[in-house]
């Protein structure tokens, strides 16, 4: 069975973590200090139709700034509401693009054929918040421009004292930055778009 999103990141994070309260997120935290640096290499969106940056958004404090607002849309949707149910964000379909989306169709299609113990890639919850209580904090973000619509993050997603290493793709589509990968924490750092891509592969 092909590996699952991120079933060995709280082994590999156990030395950077201490229990995680549920404290309240400070609006009044200084700022994160942001540079460039380099980063890994993400699996281009392979999408053909791509926008360029316009001058504003083409920063990396721009694109730290769409990584807080996706992060604190991330801790709304996975912080149980008043009834004890998530709330229902689809944040695949407001901060991805759309060929990760496509892709993620695919994948979904091939796990509806398979017995549930035989899927990969059907935890939502652990691409967005790794295991990780809410609410989430992205601090220290590094960001790398690439060209005129992709961008890598560099940056620890924190709850409380816990927190763990994140590096995210992001492309410039419909007039926002959008995630177009993730990479996994570990060894190989392996790209989880090109892991879904090859499992949709081999189970077509």
């Amino acid at each position: 069975m092909r590996k699952q999103l991120f079933t060995t990141l709280a082994a590999l994070a156990v030395l950077s973590m201490t229990a995680c309260g549920n404290k309240t997120s400070n609006s009044n935290m200084e700022a994160d200090t942001l540079s460039s640096a380099p980063t890994d290499t993400f699996t281009a969106d392979t999408s053909t139709d791509m926008d360029v940056a316009p001058n504003d958004q083409w920063t990396e404090e721009a694109v730290a700034t769409q990584i807080k607002k996706i992060y604190a849309d991330v801790s709304l949707a996975f912080t149980p509401s008043k009834d004890g149910l998530e709330n229902n964000i689809d944040l695949d379909g407001m901060y991805c693009t759309k060929y990760w989306n496509e892709t993620l169709h695919q994948v979904r299609a091939v796990n509806a054929g398979k017995p549930l113990d035989q899927q990969s890639f059907n935890n939502d919850e652990m691409r967005w918040t790794y295991g990780l209580g809410t609410p989430l904090t992205p601090k220290n973000i590094k960001v790398e421009l690439l060209t005129g619509n992709m961008a890598t993050a560099t940056f620890e997603l924190a709850c409380g004292e816990q927190w763990l290493h994140t590096v995210l793709g992001l492309d410039w589509e419909d007039n926002q930055w959008r995630i177009n990968n993730w990479e996994e924490v570990g060894d190989n750092n392996q790209s989880l778009l090109s892991e879904m891509e090859k499992y949709v592969e081999e189970n077509q």
